[in-house]
């Protein structure tokens, strides 16, 4: 077994300054108040031997999900515990140094017995040969961690089972059908299968769609006429001789010259082949001097069929023009003959009005004049001869012969004009029209002109274009159908190629198919194919092994669980009534199971009557079951832990009086076998511990913990 002998601390949670600790006797008392650093005391200890496997929420421990490992009050803090061991079976001692220097690293140094060092992944191998255990092991059989050994009883059946096994040193057994567990042989296996069924039925649709499709291009082959003779490669080379064979003779015929066109030696150059083939045939039909005739003649009778209807519309626009210039002649000729009246008139009525004007003009000087102030009204402005009444007169005579009569002819004179304007305006609608009439006749001599340039003939103006136009349309249609049955019988010539191009591309598609199909059978025979066959028949015998060996281990596992629970069964029962005296509890049965789906262990606690325990159990009953079956563990010789000594952290935790005597005389006796590092604040526990406890004790008191220097520790 492994033994402590001494520790040496510094940095470490609570700890600032160097501390030193000594394993010398079977009893090591860690005594004092609540923060004073004695947990941390045991946290050095397991940190120094596992790292960071006793620090996050992996541990199983809530508190150590944030864990702070160094000293927060120490500026550059030096962290490291120092810890020697001593193989009790060889006498040998080990020391392990680790040093924090991350919260994601850490280095540990282990020195051997012969002075060596080693470090690294070197010392961290050696360090868990010489403990033979993981934290999980060790917290469950080694350190009474208060939450994790409460666990035991309080958490998930298949939790506290795992924990159980850990305290009988069974947990290899546990993590061997774990692993086999998580391995999921089974599902992997259904994996496997399913994916190379998949795969085999992958390649079965491929070759059926492969056959079909082949049998559907065969059908289709015999519909187009070929033989199963030229469903080959032969067959496919002698189409495409035949369709260079009718390309060039068809080449010479129409004087067009073929493009170079090489009939392959094998198959799979065919489709270049058909490509520049079916290229030509194309060239060929638009290229061929009788298409291109064709397509000038149908250009040209379009040109001449608009010309055609141009020239009609504008001949009817210029008859029209012509009758309503007629018509326009005839009234022009009126309508001059009034303007010539009314200009007469007019002229009659402009002297009339002159010759008014001017003596009535000079009647209205003479009365203005003589009406002007300090003018004697009775004598003439002209030859100053007295005339008595002259300005009256004056003004009779202008309102009786002037300005009735010159209002008049006024009114005369304006409706004179106004008539003018009218038939002048008219005469130039006239004029207008005869206007129209002579563009309408220009177009109609253009539209003459560009006919006769169109057909490069002399057209007078005694042809009729329109019958020269129509005879020459008559003309171009006799000559396309003439060209029509030409090119019909060219094209069709250029049908029958293209049609046996289209048998070379479905004799190709049936050999590209037969060559897919081939592909598809080789897999069947490949040597990846037959060795997935072997693989999966491998994988069979893999499981039904597997579980064999599962089997065989829970047998092993569920066999030695019985050895050991017999023992430590009995000091469980003993250790449990002895703590709590509890008169209605007179025997615990404490059994283990078989768990047919895992193969793992499951263990039942009951009491005499064979009902489960748990449920009746008070807190401090269920903290004592918890110790009972910590110590009873630890205790026991069929447990086979690699650790000689266990550490507990303040069990006293909802004990009474009683419940903590008896506990310290089981103690007394779990001496006798291992060494015990008590941590406890509880001085009543400690007064019953130093004087019940008869092994040989070191006590150390732990007080006055300051940010600045930690705990102040004192060795008795």
């Amino acid at each position: 077994m492994i033994a402590l002998k001494r520790l040496k601390v510094k940095g470490f949670r609570a700890y600032t300054e160097e501390k030193d600790f000594v394993f010398d006797t079977p009893a090591i008392f860690l005594f004092g108040e609540n923060h004073r650093g004695k947990s941390s005391t045991l946290n050095a200890i397991e940190w120094c031997m596992f790292g960071s496997d006793c620090v996050g929420k992996d541990t199983g421990i809530r508190e150590r999900v944030d864990w702070e490992i160094p000293n927060r009050n120490v500026d550059v803090p030096e962290v490291f515990a120092e810890l020697e061991l001593e193989d009790s079976a060889t006498g040998e001692c080990f020391v392990v140094n680790r040093r924090w220097i991350s919260p994601r690293k850490d280095e540990v140094k282990v020195t051997l017995p012969d002075g060596r060092s080693l470090e690294g992944k070197e010392g961290t191998d050696r360090l868990r040969h010489l403990c033979r255990s993981s934290f999980r092991d060790f917290l469950t059989t080694v350190y009474q961690h208060q939450e994790a050994i409460r666990a035991i009883l309080a958490q998930e059946p298949r939790e506290r089972n795992d924990a159980i096994d850990r305290l009988l040193g069974l947990s290899d057994y546990r993590n061997i059908l774990s692993g086999i567990k998580a391995a999921r042989l089974g599902t992997q296996q259904k994996k496997m299968n399913d994916t190379f069924d998949g795969f085999v039925r992958e390649v079965g649709t491929a070759l059926r769609t492969r056959e079909s499709d082949l049998k559907d291009k065969r059908r289709e082959s015999i519909q187009r006429g070929l033989n199963e003779t030229q469903l080959t490669e032969k067959g496919a080379l002698e189409v495409a001789k035949n369709v260079k064979t009718r390309l060039t003779a068809f080449s010479s015929q129409v004087g067009l010259v073929l493009a170079e066109l090489e009939v392959p030696a094998a198959w799979p150059e065919l489709p270049e082949f058909q490509q520049r083939a079916d290229r030509e045939v194309k060239r060929f039909r638009s290229e061929m001097p009788d298409v291109s005739e064709q397509q000038s003649l149908f250009r040209r009778r379009a040109e001449i069929t608009a010309l055609k209807e141009e020239y009609e519309h504008k001949e009817k626009e210029c008859n029209a023009a012509k009758s309503q210039r007629d018509v326009a002649e005839k009234e022009g000729a009126k309508l001059q003959q009034e303007i010539t009246t009314l200009q007469d008139r007019i002229a009659e009525a402009e002297r009339k009005l002159t010759e008014g004007s001017a003596k009535g003009a000079v009647i209205t000087k003479a009365r203005h004049y003589l009406g002007l102030e300090g003018i004697d009204g009775n004598i003439c402005p002209v030859c100053e001869t007295p005339k008595p009444g002259l300005l009256a007169h004056l003004d009779k005579e202008y309102r009786e012969k002037y300005e009735k009569a010159l209002g008049v002819v006024e009114n005369e004179l304006k409706a004179l004009k106004a008539r003018l304007g009218e038939v002048t305006l008219s005469l130039r609608e006239q004029e207008a029209v005869s206007t129209a009439y002579q563009s309408a006749y220009n177009s109609l001599q253009e539209i003459r002109r560009r006919i006769a340039k169109a057909l490069n003939l002399e057209i007078s103006q005694n042809d009729d274009p329109t019958a020269v136009l129509s005879k020459t349309l008559a003309s171009i249609r006799a000559r396309l159908e003439e060209l029509e049955q030409a090119v019909s019988a060219k094209q069709r010539t250029l049908d029958a190629i293209a049609s046996f191009l289209e048998a070379v591309e479905l004799i190709l598609d049936i050999l590209g198919l037969q060559e897919k199909k081939k592909i598809v059978e080789q897999i069947q025979q490949a040597s990846e194919y037959l060795r997935m066959e072997a693989l999966r028949d491998e994988m069979a015998v893999l499981v039904d092994d597997l579980e064999r060996i599962k089997n065989a281990i829970s047998d092993a596992s569920r066999e030695a669980a019985e050895q050991k629970v017999t023992e430590a069964g009995r000091l469980i029962d003993n250790y449990f009534r002895r703590i709590t005296d509890n008169p209605a509890i007179t025997k615990i049965q404490f059994s283990v199971e078989g768990d047919s789906k895992t193969g793992l262990n499951s263990y039942v606690f009951k009491d005499q009557h064979g009902k489960e325990l748990t449920p009746i159990l008070s807190q401090g009953d269920l903290n004592a079951m918890a110790l009972s079956i910590f110590l009873g563990m630890a205790g026991s010789k069929e447990t086979n832990q690699p650790f000689g000594f266990v550490m507990l952290d303040d069990p006293s935790q909802s004990l009474g009086s009683q419940h903590k005597e008896k506990l310290v005389e089981v103690l007394n006796e779990v001496l006798g076998e291992r060494m015990v590092v008590l941590s406890s604040m509880d001085k009543e526990l400690q007064d019953i511990a130093l004087s019940r406890i008869t092994k040989l004790k070191t006590r150390y008191i732990f007080s006055n913990w300051t940010p600045d220097r930690g705990p102040e520790v004192k060795k008795e």
